[in-house]
């Protein structure tokens, strides 16, 4: 009886192992400048602010969904950082890369003084589905930070594949979604 309960603690204690956490962080993609399109020595300063999150994403665990839809939350697979301002400072930095005519600060930039103009950010939806495919929308607006004028407005919709079910590869397709945000905001800035 007691090799019985000897062996059955084993057991126990093997299936005990605790699996470590992996920790994500969204990083900074190089993307082509678009072209010079002033001459000006002095650039606008856009403060990019803190994005905003539907509610459900605003915790350490990556959150993905089923193909039912249904919200899991990975125990193992975190965020090194707070989701949304690790996406708003790769934003920012990607921005800065392809759009010379400004300078871009992410939140907070107090210590630069006052920005000329303000981004802000309201993702809508982020729905990974491991295996299946990240769906992205943001709406963004434009505004003038000394007036609080709307210069510009808009909706930006993006998906990305994702080949397998690994999180290391959603983490790869969102740092790719963030990096087609900045090029079609890039395009509509026109001011």
């Amino acid at each position: 009886m007691k090799k019985l309960v000897l062996v059955g603690l084993l057991m126990l204690q093997g299936c005990a192992t605790v699996v470590p956490t992996q920790f994500y962080s969204l990083e900074f993609m190089h993307i082509p400048p678009a072209p010079l399109q002033r001459g000006e020595i002095s650039k606008p300063l856009i403060g990019v602010a803190q994005i905003s999150l539907p509610s459900a994403l605003e915790r350490k665990q990556i959150v993905t969904r089923d193909t039912n839809g249904a919200l899991n939350l990975a125990e193992q697979h975190q965020w090194a950082a707070l989701l949304k301002q690790n996406m708003t400072e790769v934003l920012a930095k990607n921005l800065a890369t392809q759009q010379p005519a400004f300078w871009f600060k992410a939140y907070p930039w107090s210590l630069l003084g006052m920005v000329d103009y303000r981004l802000v950010i309201d993702v809508t939806q982020l729905d990974i589905v491991l295996g299946n495919t990240i769906h992205f929308s943001v709406d963004w607006t434009i505004l003038n930070e000394k007036t609080h004028a709307v210069l510009q407005h808009g909706t930006i919709d993006l998906s990305q594949p994702l080949a397998d079910e690994h999180y290391a590869t959603a983490v790869t397709g969102l740092n790719q979604l963030l990096a087609q945000l900045s090029v079609k905001l890039n395009a509509e800035f026109s001011f």
